[in-house]
């Protein structure tokens, strides 16, 4: 959809105007759509750049890009935004199929792929396969700092067939692909933590995608953990600006869309013990540098284990809120 949008103006005035945007005139020289939220009001307050589809709007002090706008205008979430727009425009996947104009001269086309190619492909479910966990909060979680208002969010539940806690895993577009279950022990071993309960690719997506991101979309800023716990535990610190590879290996999927978010900065949060040298690989992966946009990328590192404790496997999100905002004002390194 990002393809079939960007360097479109028709459309793009097309999904303005459903929104019931005015003063819409398109700034041929800048590639940019200037409008406003209602006659009478600055006719430029508010602008749509056609090639990265970010926009910002300057009197509101509100930025992101068409997808956060349609989601706040709206009131949708992001699977629902998609939707909406789709219903708009009249699209249907066939029409994804042709030829698109790619904006940078093809930059896009390498880094932008539809969500429903083959490589993207995988089973999902309907939300009633969950039903039966839903309403069962954990104290295992809540001690570790994520509250119960965090768990309903992401519809952590308890499957008592197999005792565990279980956390759904979804497509980029909000469609269930599985769950993942957490033995609700705390002294098992690493090997009997964690057992898909439905299998699932977590490579092929980015956990906390669908839920956070208007959020990372106005802050301009994506944080990147591990685990799930990663995202969930900054939702409880009131930060919506988490992500979670579910490894720390990022896959070649989940670094194109890393990318395609085009927030100014990338900052990786992974668990204490790796070595620097590969968590700074990983970081390179992250690194946009072209003629029309770069962004900033770089990774928490507690050399003197001032705030991770030395030897452990702490997450930058385990010690609370305090810690985790003294190692992402103090402790990231940039890649240069």
């Amino acid at each position: 959809m990002t393809n079939y949008l960007s360097n479109n103006v028709d459309a793009c005035i097309s999904l303005l105007e459903s929104m019931e945007y005015t003063q819409i005139t398109y700034r041929q020289q800048k590639n940019e759509l200037r409008f406003s939220r209602e006659e009478g009001l600055n006719p430029t307050a508010m602008r749509l750049k056609l090639d990265t589809l970010k926009f910002d709007g300057f009197s509101i002090n509100l930025h992101g890009n068409l997808f956060s706008l349609v989601m706040q205008t709206q009131k949708l979430s992001f699977p629902k935004a998609l939707h909406y727009i789709a219903n708009q425009l009249g699209l249907e996947k066939s029409q994804f199929s042709g030829k698109i104009r790619y904006p940078f001269s093809g930059f896009y086309k390498g880094l932008m792929k539809e969500i429903n190619e083959p490589e993207y492909a995988m089973k999902t479910y309907d939300e009633s396969e969950i039903d039966e966990y839903l309403g069962k909060y954990n104290t295992m979680f809540f001690k570790d700092g994520i509250n119960f208002q965090t768990q309903e969010f992401f519809k952590v539940g308890f499957d008592l067939e197999s005792c565990r806690i279980t956390v759904p895993e979804y497509t980029l577009d909000g469609k269930l692909c599985g769950v993942m279950g957490r033995l609700n022990d705390t002294k098992c071993s690493k090997d009997e933590r964690w057992l898909p309960i439905i299998p699932c690719s977590r490579s092929l997506t980015l956990y906390g995608y669908h839920h956070n991101y208007d959020f990372i979309q106005q802050k301009n800023i994506v944080v990147v953990g591990e685990s799930e716990k990663f995202v969930q535990q900054l939702h409880s610190m009131g930060s919506r600006i988490g992500l979670a590879t579910c490894g720390c290996d990022i896959s070649d999927v989940q670094t194109k869309y890393l990318k395609s978010l085009m927030t100014k900065k990338i900052v990786l949060a992974y668990d204490k013990g790796l070595e620097e040298d590969n968590v700074r690989m990983q970081a390179e992966k992250l690194v946009l540098n072209n003629a029309v946009f770069k962004n900033r990328v770089g990774y928490i590192y507690d050399k003197n284990n001032l705030i991770l404790p030395k030897g452990s496997k702490a997450s930058p999100s385990d010690l609370g809120k305090d810690a985790f905002l003294e190692l992402m004002k103090n402790h990231i390194v940039w890649l240069e």
